[in-house]
């Protein structure tokens, strides 16, 4: 590096000061940075890739700051979809947990107009979060994957199976469950002989026309969300029917014997 400096020192230069001078400008030159380019700004367009976008896109700005200058600038429901992508599971799962509590309170509240049973509360949202959750993703998920058939067929498909298969068992499965949990496993069986077939068919008169719209114009990682949203009002419903009184059987009159007179 001093046979560097020398050649690049005009003659005459003193020995002292032009070694000084030349070697700050070459420590300078080389570990000063270079300016960073601009980055363009990128737009996420048409979509996301999780079928059928967001709209307009969600437009980022790469500025090469610090701080938070840099990072994009979300709204609450594309960080929702971002967390379907991330966390499908936890997030519908917490998804039906505040659906089913908000829909007890309603029940409790609007349509019983009783004073509110947090326990009561506590426990129908903890089967939202435990078992209508994990159920509906795995069931959505499997039926979005094994029926393949385009437009209007697939449409029928779809409904058939999520309506006559597993519509039933699942409501039977939601009162028997509840019913256990609300240490009441001895009338399991007279509430399902009660009350499950008019749950299957109010069942039937919201869920078909919504299944249908579901099925043929939402993505399938959405139709959890979009189930929910019509399951605000089911899970009113659901949570006044499942808290019904199991009404005592009436006890047969013996037929009248003897020969008449």
């Amino acid at each position: 590096m001093l046979r560097i400096a020398q050649s690049l020192l005009p003659r005459g230069a003193s020995s002292s000061g032009g070694y000084k001078s030349v070697a700050a400008s070459f420590v300078r030159g080389v570990f000063t940075p270079a300016a960073a380019p601009r980055r363009p700004v990128l737009g996420a367009g048409g979509g996301s890739g999780m079928g059928g976008g967001i709209g307009g896109g969600v437009r980022r700005t790469a500025t090469g700051g610090s701080g938070d200058a840099g990072k994009p600038n979300k709204n609450l429901w594309t960080r929702y979809l971002d967390m379907l992508e991330s966390q499908p599971m936890l997030t519908r799962c917490v998804t039906c947990a505040l659906l089913n509590g908000l829909g007890d309170i309603f029940s409790q509240l609007v349509v019983e107009q009783q004073q509110l049973n947090a326990k009561r509360c506590a426990t129908f949202t903890a089967l939202g979060l435990l078992f209508v959750g994990p159920i509906l993703t795995t069931w959505y998920g499997f039926l979005g994957g094994a029926v393949t058939a385009p437009g209007a067929t697939g449409v029928v498909i779809s409904l058939v199976l999520d309506q006559l298969l597993f519509a039933p068992v699942f409501i039977g499965a939601f009162m028997a469950v509840l019913t256990t949990i609300e240490g009441k496993p001895a009338n399991i069986v007279p509430k399902l002989k009660q009350d499950l077939p008019e749950a299957v068919k109010v069942n039937w008169m919201l869920w078909v026309p919504a299944q249908a719209i579901n099925f043929w114009f939402v993505p399938p990682n959405l139709r959890v969300l979009a189930v929910n949203v019509v399951a605000l009002a089911w899970n009113v419903y659901m949570s006044f029917q499942s808290h019904k009184e199991v009404l005592p059987v009436p006890e047969a009159v013996p037929a009248a014997s003897g020969k008449r007179k």
